[in-house]
């Protein structure tokens, strides 16, 4: 009688093939290996094109001890996105606009007090809410208009929700009163 065969030993790496298994073993692709010197022709005092200058052998190269050759490093920072600025200015004014409107609602306790003139209380009512509409309706634009730009798209998206609903409170607001001023 012979001896049993017996199956290839498995490489490095690999798990072994099982008898009854669907998935035989896949051999592990190996790397190849890379020259770490650039080959150069001799330097005749003169630059060639594609050629590091003389005193830098490497020049944009990568050599075999860089840890992320051919990459950027870790710690270099990207040119900014086009859409990124005016995304970033209408969220600003988004803010601006909010903070108005907020020291606006929260004076008007203090010119009751100051004057109880309706004309002074109107007026003052008038000027911090067009401020507000005129501030909300630039960070709209610039919120509408960072949006169809490539980029980040988050504060352009805040931007355009804050200044909208400012928007639409405070005409809604000036229509009411425009209503209850009607009749009388």
């Amino acid at each position: 009688m012979s001896e049993p065969q017996q199956p290839p030993a498995q490489p490095h790496g690999t798990p072994p093939d099982y008898a009854g298994s669907h998935y035989p073993a896949q051999p592990v692709p190996q790397p190849t290996p890379q020259p770490t010197q650039p080959q150069h022709a001799p330097h005749d005092g003169q630059p060639h094109p594609g050629q590091p200058y003389p005193g830098q052998p490497h020049a944009g190269q990568p050599y075999a001890g860089q840890p992320y050759a051919g990459q950027p490093y870790p710690g270099e920072q990207r040119p900014a996105q086009p859409g990124a600025g005016l995304g970033r200015t209408a969220f600003l004014l988004a803010l601006v606009s909010l903070a108005i409107g907020l020291v606006v609602t929260l004076s008007y306790p203090l010119m009751f007090r100051m004057t109880g003139d309706p004309f002074a209380i109107g007026a003052f009512s008038a000027i911090g809410n067009g401020l507000v509409l005129v501030v909300a309706v630039v960070g709209l634009i610039l919120g509408l208009m960072s949006v169809r730009r490539p980029g980040p798209k988050i504060l352009a998206g805040i931007a355009i929700g804050v200044t909208a609903s400012q928007l639409v409170g405070i005409i809604i607001s000036w229509v009411s009163n425009l209503f209850y001023a009607l009749p009388f």
